[in-house]
């Protein structure tokens, strides 16, 4: 339980460390940090363990098949669930993080780190063409609206040509809708539809919620578990109508033998 909390805060430090300042990245000499001039924290060990855990799971990472996983993922009921819900429109954010409010007030983050994170190398093995293909595939009565970088990027920056996921990564067929932002003017966003609509699609954005209309999120996260044991990934899974949280899960997955097995669900 310890190891996967660990792995957890790995991954939301991240966010802060993004934006810290890079002068200590340019420095060869990595200083230990001295907390109220009682405590010194070895952070060449920190360094040192960080890379070290990048290097192993980014040569572990090459040897999965995240599209083995998402037909196991697809059997759970909360994909079930959406499929029969009324509702058309699903919003997809496929790397959910959360906001820590406390950077910088700890010596984790004074210290230097590893340059290198595997999140991003992650994402993109996890979230290929293909394994969003099954997604879209699985949903065939829906159209769903991915949104990355989220809550960091809003709406809007993922409509954009150089953000958005469908664009940046060539998955087709995608569609293009007329969306009114909150000044009610017109502007175009991308979607996803195993079968394109008749009509055209129109929605419009809310200050309140991410768009007026009627729709369900989902909210995913597959990321490594440092464990002794090599192919150990959490999956999390959030179930959401509009903005109230419907459920949550957090279950972890090994591969092994060229298959993914179900190990256990965690509770937090």
């Amino acid at each position: 339980m310890n190891k996967f909390i660990f792995s957890f805060f790995l991954l939301l430090s991240f966010l802060c460390l993004q934006a810290q300042e890079k002068d200590s990245v340019n420095n060869d000499k990595i200083e230990d940090v001295v907390i109220s001039g009682l405590r010194k924290v070895d952070c060449q060990k920190i360094y040192d363990e960080e890379k070290a855990l990048y290097e192993k799971q980014s040569e572990e990472l090459q040897k999965l098949n995240f599209e083995t996983l998402f037909d196991e993922l697809l059997k759970l009921k909360e994909f079930q669930k959406i499929k029969s819900d009324e509702r058309k429109i699903v919003i997809l954010n496929p790397d959910y993080n959360t906001i820590i409010s406390s950077c910088g007030n700890d010596f984790f983050f004074k210290c230097k780190h590893y340059e290198k994170y595997i999140n991003k190398d992650v994402f993109e093995k996890v979230w290929n063409k293909n394994s969003y293909l099954k997604i879209l595939n699985f949903f065939d009565n829906k159209i769903i609206v991915p949104l990355i970088e989220f809550p960091f990027w809003s709406f809007e920056q993922n409509m954009k040509d150089e953000n958005n996921y469908l664009k940046t990564r060539n998955i087709e067929p995608f569609y293009k809708g007329i969306y009114r932002d909150l000044n009610n003017k017109k502007k175009e966003f991308y979607y996803s539809s195993h079968k394109k609509t008749n009509e055209s699609l129109e929605i419009s954005l809310d200050k309140n919620k991410i768009i007026a209309q009627n729709y369900l999120q989902l909210d995913m996260k597959i990321f490594p578990v440092v464990s002794d044991n090599s192919g150990v990934y959490s999956v999390t899974i959030i179930l959401g109508n509009e903005e109230k949280e419907l459920s949550k899960r957090y279950l972890l997955y090994q591969y092994k033998d060229g298959k993914w097995n179900f190990l256990e669900e965690k509770t937090k």
